[in-house]
């Protein structure tokens, strides 16, 4: 044993120097709905549906949010891919259009597969993109996450990004906007009104200027920042992120029905025998009943 002074070790090579910030909130891009069949769909709004501290300084449905990118690589603030979960809550697939990483149900492990496959045409898979961004008016110290399955935001998204590098010389900690803007889609020869995201530059030439002299100090920096990973669980099963998703097919039906052949509310007690069931059901059940209008129990004299 050496009696001579003994290096004390503080750092590990490789780990001591990485950073990370970390999330603070997830800001979403729609709420959640229950159909007269009491079943819940995802329903896009025109709005940021953001946590408390937010709606603290913006109100409870802004459109437009202060925002700054924390890192000036594209890959990094705003991660897209082709995804599938599955039933289960956790990611199951994904790829970047020419190949794709699953599980294997058997083995339990990754296999490498080509993309797209049949998953994208039977709408099991959706492309996906989460962006980070810092609220510089709620709080510098980490950043929100908003998910988005628009084919226009992600395009949108990705456009803002690069025209303020082009501009700037980086997009890293440059003050920008970011919006919910109405956009017209065509899709199935159906025309739609969606509010994508859009990235604005809101600034003159004077400004612009002012913000490139700075440049070279703020992408040293965040050259050693990383972010938070990407909350993957199934948007299904996750509290409402989804857009571009219409109102299932069964509930327009539905309201086209009641609106043509409007529904008679005879009273029949406190329960009516259902056909379907042969039970007894309380007639307040039967006004979700896709078949309330051509029910004999229901409405036969």
């Amino acid at each position: 044993m050496s009696n001579g002074f003994v290096q004390r070790v503080t750092t590990i090579k490789g780990l001591s120097d990485k950073r990370r910030l970390p999330r603070l909130g997830i800001v979403r891009l729609g709420i959640k709905k229950k159909s007269a069949k009491g079943v819940e769909y995802p329903a896009e709004v025109d709005y940021f549906v953001v946590p408390d501290e937010v709606q603290a300084v913006y109100g409870k449905e802004p459109k437009e949010l202060d925002v700054m990118i924390p890192l000036n690589e594209i890959e990094a603030v705003f991660p897209c891919a082709y995804k599938h979960y599955g039933s289960s809550k956790g990611l199951k697939c994904s790829g970047d259009g020419e190949k794709a990483w699953r599980v294997n149900e058997k083995t339990k492990e990754m296999e490498e597969i080509e993309c797209p496959c049949e998953l994208l045409e039977q709408k099991k898979c959706n492309q996906s993109g989460t962006l980070n961004v810092i609220l510089q008016k709620i709080n510098v110290g980490g950043v929100y996450q908003i998910r988005t399955g628009s084919f226009h935001s992600i395009i949108d998204i990705n456009s803002g990004i690069d025209y303020v590098k082009a501009l700037v010389g980086r997009v890293a900690m440059v003050p920008l906007k970011l919006r919910r803007d109405k956009t017209e889609t065509h899709h199935d020869d159906k025309k739609q009104n969606h509010y994508t995201l859009k990235l604005i530059l809101d600034a003159n030439i004077d400004t612009i200027n002012t913000l490139r002299l700075d440049t070279t100090r703020i992408l040293e920096y965040a050259a050693h920042i990383a972010l938070p990973p990407v909350k993957d669980d199934n948007p299904e099963l996750d509290p409402p992120d989804v857009i571009d998703v219409e109102e299932p097919q069964e509930e327009i039906e539905l309201q086209k029905e009641i609106k043509r052949k409007p529904i008679k509310s005879y009273f029949r007690g406190e329960a009516v025998k259902c056909p379907d069931t042969e039970k007894l059901r309380h007639k307040n059940e039967c006004d979700i009943c896709e078949k309330i209008n051509d029910c004999p129990a229901w409405t036969a004299a």
